[in-house]
């Protein structure tokens, strides 16, 4: 028995030894990496190297570093934001600040005073504007996963933003309608936020006011529309116009924040077709342009935002 067992007594302790040692080497890897993560700078987003790791942990690396390439392009694209943002502001905020300086010169007569303070009404409303466009990108930003969903009539949605926007198009000599499904009807409802809904159909429609020649003698066109196929899979918003178009290069960078189409001189701040894509996509729906008179001058533009009709069966 003293033959077998005393080579088991020194044997046992070797091979508790060994897979010790075998064990420090093998996870020495994922303690180097703790270690060079742990002295990172804050903002240093670049990649780890899954060269240093075992075969097994490369995978979780390769995720984590897919997760630290988004956050900084969304990082860089946060930044570039908030510079547009400030610039965009600054140039309202600079009107203002000279029209008062000039107002306050000696030697102003009462009608230049009137001028001025209109010049500086003009710059505060757009200033204004632009901040509270800057608040609604954000908002439909941050609301994504949090909003409340509720089952939203698009056509009344619709309707409402139209008798809202009337007046300001009566000042531009511009004919806004609405014509298609009429609320009540089932089949054009979907499940969203309607808060963020009115604020997107907005969008469209002061875009199209903004952009839209229209004078007394040859008044402007803008239609909304809403509409359901005829399997009731999908609900169609539409706002289209009688303006200029926009030119097929510009298709995409007009939904790009601060972008506006070369050569216009209409007011906006280049967020409201931001703030349409960016409300539609928290709803899964798409968002498209065409021309709604095509080959003929001025082509018009048709803006269509396609969601998936409540009740709907996914594809």
């Amino acid at each position: 028995v003293k033959g077998v067992m005393l080579p088991q007594f020194v044997i046992l302790p070797l091979a508790v030894l060994l897979v010790w040692l075998a064990l420090v080497q093998s996870i020495r890897p994922l303690h180097q990496l703790e270690e060079r993560i742990r002295a990172r700078k804050p903002d240093d987003l670049s990649p780890i190297d899954a060269q240093i790791v075992p075969m097994e942990v490369a995978p979780l690396v390769e995720s984590v570093n897919d997760l630290l390439l988004r956050l900084t392009d969304s990082i860089a694209t946060q930044k570039r934001f908030l510079a547009d943002a400030a610039h965009q502001l600054k140039t309202p905020l600079a009107g203002l600040r000279m029209q008062a300086e000039i107002a306050q010169r000696e030697g102003a007569s009462a009608e230049d005073l009137k001028h001025y303070l209109r010049q500086i009404s003009r710059a505060s409303i757009r200033a204004t504007h632009s901040v509270n466009q800057l608040l609604s990108l954000a908002r439909a930003e941050s609301n994504g996963s949090v909003m409340p969903r509720v089952v939203c009539d698009l056509a009344e949605l619709t309707m409402s933003v139209v008798r809202d926007c009337v007046p300001r198009a009566l000042e531009k000599h511009i004919d806004l309608g609405y014509e298609g499904t009429q609320p009540g009807t089932p089949s054009c409802t979907v499940l969203g936020n309607p808060t963020l809904l009115k604020e997107m159909v907005r969008n469209l429609v002061d875009n199209a006011i903004n952009y839209t020649p229209s004078s007394l003698e040859k008044p402007g066109v803008i239609t909304a529309r809403v509409l359901t196929d005829p399997f009731g899979q999908t609900l169609v918003l539409q706002v289209e116009d009688s303006g200029p178009g926009v030119p097929e290069a510009e298709r995409e960078l007009i939904f790009q924040p601060f972008y506006r189409a070369l050569g216009t001189e209409a007011d906006g701040s280049g967020l409201g077709l931001p703030i349409v894509l960016e409300i539609a996509q928290q709803h899964q729906a798409s968002v498209s342009l065409e021309e709604t008179r095509p080959g003929q001058t001025p082509p018009g533009a048709r803006f269509v935002v396609r969601f998936s009709a409540l009740g709907a069966n996914p594809a």
